[in-house]
């Protein structure tokens, strides 16, 4: 894969959000993944001072669907009071299961509206040298 850099943007659609994530390698496709959520949840408000790291582990069918998991996981932790991810460092990104460290900073208020990660229209695929995911986040 190509070293550029990661990137994402979010896609025009009905009553949903797609997030569209490029990246020279699949631990920073998922990477790239939790900024993107971070920007979306915490709705360009800066976040505070980041807690301590919590390790993550997901596990999924295929590399897909491990990245549903991921952001499902990273929405569970938002829901739940940790805030927006802020800084991830990915320990292992296989096929199959992703382990993380992540740093999560609180908002000053409520994370916005993220229900969850879908498996509709989700697509991972190498693309002019990159990696390329789109996902459809309920919103």
């Amino acid at each position: 894969m190509s070293a550029r850099a990661a990137s994402h943007a979010f896609l025009e659609h009905t009553s949903e959000t797609r997030l569209l994530v490029r990246a020279g390698s699949f631990a920073e496709l998922l990477a790239e993944a939790a900024r993107a959520l971070a920007e979306l949840e915490g709705r360009g408000v800066a976040p505070g001072p980041a807690g301590e790291g919590e390790a993550i582990e997901v596990h999924a069918p295929d590399g897909a669907a491990l990245l549903v998991e991921w952001l499902n996981e990273l929405v569970f932790r938002a829901e739940r009071g940790a805030g927006v991810p802020c800084d991830v460092e990915v320990l292992e990104a296989g096929e199959t299961v992703l382990r993380a460290r992540v740093r999560f900073a609180r908002l000053p208020e409520a994370p916005a509206l993220v229900k969850a990660a879908t498996l509709h229209g989700l697509r991972l695929e190498p693309k002019d040298g990159m990696l390329e995911a789109e996902v459809t986040l309920d919103v």
